[in-house]
């Protein structure tokens, strides 16, 4: 009878564990993952464009011919941006690789009262292959003769939420701004703006 009642136990705590504890803790988990990697990101970027000592009117260069005005992006100096800040982020991932936080296990219960009772559970972080840094280009109109021109920053980072009983990967992807300014070129006397349907 002993047994019975101490296997049914046991198996209501699992069934409770896994039903209440463990999605919570995913959660929890999965942020402070984000939260850590995010500001990782950020400190690679501007540790580059400090190392480079760049500023935003470095990216492009505008050449005016008269009536038209030609801007020209140096992709040199932002592939080695990229280069520099994916080899950062990398670094700074593969420290994260050693790093243990613990926290109490009645923060998983979603309660705050409980959120600093119980038991420490250990959670790593671990990185998942390199940082992927990349850059992209993009122009809008923004009024008549006027060009919105954007570039940015593309990064991805890949890694996994670990603790004794379970394993989660997380993909963490942030678009930093570099350049995000307007060109005019002459305006016409006249002007028609005719829309397709």
């Amino acid at each position: 009878m002993f047994a019975i009642w101490l296997l049914s136990s046991v198996l209501l705590i699992i069934l409770c564990y896994n039903k209440f504890v463990l999605p919570s803790a995913i959660d929890i988990s999965q942020k402070y993952a984000v939260t850590r990697i995010n500001s990782e990101i950020s400190r690679a970027v501007e540790n580059g464009i400090t190392q480079l000592s760049i500023n935003t009117e470095d990216f492009t260069r505008e050449v005016d011919s008269g009536e038209t005005s030609r801007v020209s992006i140096d992709s040199l100096l932002v592939n080695r941006l990229c280069s520099l800040s994916a080899l950062q982020l990398s670094e700074s991932l593969n420290k994260i690789n050693s790093e243990k936080i613990s926290l109490p296990v009645g923060i998983f219960s979603g309660i705050p009262l409980l959120s600093n009772i119980g038991i420490d559970v250990p959670i790593h972080l671990q990185s998942m292959g390199e940082a992927l840094v990349d850059y992209d280009t993009e122009m809008r109109s923004a009024g008549i003769n006027q060009v919105n021109y954007i570039i940015w920053l593309d990064v991805e980072c890949r890694v996994a939420v670990v603790n004794p009983l379970w394993r989660k990967e997380v993909i963490v992807k942030r678009k930093i701004m570099l350049v995000d300014t307007i060109f005019s070129g002459k305006v016409p006397e006249g002007y028609i703006y005719t829309a397709n349907k």
